[in-house]
């Protein structure tokens, strides 16, 4: 199963934003994007331009897709879920990634208390692992296809 490529989407919210101006309704370009991801079945545009052309293939130097099965470790526990969500930042090669975890991973190191979290977002590298937006480690989270 393929996807249509982010300019055929592009293309679209083109023609969505012409037909709403004749219309008489004006839209930004921004909107109309927007209004395309949600009848594409995505949340918002960065999340379907971030979509593979090719099932289970990411996009352009992400390390993953959405919906994909991930695991790995979070804080140095063993964590898995599924991504939810990926855009692309202002740095090349760093990604926004939204992992829903299930089961829950424990966010805190200390050994004093646990703060178990179903849904986390850091920035990674095309590696997997966290990244501060500058491109150094954080040593925070390392996760793989699963």
């Amino acid at each position: 199963m393929t996807s249509i490529q982010s300019s055929d989407h592009k293309t679209h919210a083109r023609r969505l934003r012409d037909a709403l101006a004749a219309e008489g309704l004006t839209i930004s370009h921004a909107k109309a994007l927007e209004l395309v991801a949600r009848q594409n079945g995505a949340r918002d545009w960065n999340t379907l331009a971030a979509r593979p052309v090719e099932k289970n293939e990411p996009a352009i130097g992400a390390p993953f897709s959405v919906g994909e099965n991930v695991a790995g470790t979070f804080n140095g526990n063993p964590a898995q879920g599924r991504v939810i969500g990926l855009s692309e930042t202002i740095k090349p090669d760093l990604w926004r990634v939204t992992v829903a975890f299930n089961p829950p991973v424990d966010v805190v190191t200390s050994k004093l208390f646990s703060s178990p979290r179903k849904r986390v977002e850091m920035v990674v590298g095309a590696d997997g692992k966290s990244r501060r937006l500058t491109g150094t480690e954080t040593g925070v989270m390392a996760l793989q296809r699963a």
